[in-house]
């Protein structure tokens, strides 16, 4: 890594504060003299030694004196709070920045502002280095429609995540599709932002069935001083597992189908399930994977246009064909 001007000497500080030791036998001047080495801040021990003379002016670092060389420590359990992030991680964080502003509500960033705040300071002190630019060089993009954030009011989001932090039930006004506003006491299970859109997982009062609550059709929450209640045995992580999120009944199914040569490279390329299968017979490319039974697959195989052809199961190719006889009656 190329060496650092001596002049950004606040960096290299700030770098050896991160690394110093929270606690007993810590680390000597020349081991920080080291680590920060290959941090590109080329400096001699006696640099170091000046450096930390000064800091332990400033914040809370000790010596042990009873040994030589000195090792360096704090004096109080405030190392993990300094610096807040590393190179790598700052660089990490301007990205995400990015990719979350486009399906995050704005109400939800707030919490992770100061993060990316000390981010780009981080990166902005830092500038002689090589890997603070990084997040110049490099872009990320959805590989589907860039949706919109969906707008949600302030008060609703925020009550939302005060209720699944303390455990508690809401009372909400709720607009079902296509259906008239309705009033529910609702168990907050989870929070799950699906691409520019958000979903409480909860189930009603009295009904254990766990259901997808989309955020923005919220027309009031209120907090109520109540536990809520958990269905037996429900576990989050198993309920994103089960595919619950796709919007489908969970039910696993051998797909077959053939595909163009471009979609079969495609999906050489980036795969729908661990075990797919792609085979050149019979003059045609032939897919076979075992994928979920859900909405999000239909979206996708009706998106896909002529360059697939489903085989099997039997009631999914059924279901194809007459919804492209309905969509082609739109072209009449």
């Amino acid at each position: 890594m190329p060496k650092q001007s001596n002049n950004n000497s606040l960096a290299r500080q700030w770098e050896m504060l991160r690394i110093i030791p929270a606690r007993k036998p810590g680390i000597t001047a020349q081991e920080l003299a080291g680590r920060i080495a290959g941090m590109g801040y080329e400096v001699s021990k006696r640099t170091v030694e000046r450096d930390l003379r000064d800091l332990s002016t400033l914040f809370p670092l000790a010596a042990s004196e009873d040994s030589a060389p000195f090792r360096w420590y704090w004096l109080k359990d405030i190392a993990s709070e300094f610096g807040g992030v590393e190179v790598s991680d700052a660089v990490s964080l301007t990205l995400a920045e990015g990719v979350l502003k486009s399906v995050l509500p704005a109400q939800m960033l707030r919490v992770l502002s100061p993060k990316f705040e000390l981010a780009r300071k981080k990166l902005a002190a830092l500038d002689n280095l090589p890997i603070s630019k990084w997040s110049s060089k490099v872009c990320y993009m959805g590989d589907s429609l860039n949706f919109e954030p969906v707008k949600i009011r302030g008060e609703i989001i925020e009550k939302i995540h005060s209720a699944l932090v303390d455990g508690l039930k809401i009372s909400a006004g709720y607009y079902p599709m296509h259906q008239p506003l309705k009033q529910y006491i609702l168990n907050p299970l989870g929070f799950v932002q699906r691409g520019a859109r958000g979903y409480l997982v909860a189930c009603k009062q009295g009904d254990e069935r766990i259901v997808p609550f989309a955020v923005q059709r919220f027309k009031s929450v209120e907090i109520l001083g109540e536990h809520a209640e958990k269905p037996k045995d429900f576990d989050f992580g198993k309920y994103i597992e089960s595919g619950a999120m796709n919007f489908g009944g969970g039910k696993m199914m051998r797909l077959k189908a053939v595909v163009s040569e471009a979609l079969a490279t495609y999906l050489n390329e980036a795969a729908i399930s661990p075990d797919q299968k792609i085979s050149y017979k019979n003059g045609g490319w032939r897919l076979e994977a075992t994928v979920r039974d859900s909405w999000q697959l239909w979206f996708w195989l009706r998106s896909q246009g002529s360059d697939i052809t489903v085989i099997q199961p039997k009631y999914l190719r059924e279901n194809i064909v007459e919804s492209l006889k309905e969509a082609l009656k739109n072209y009449e």
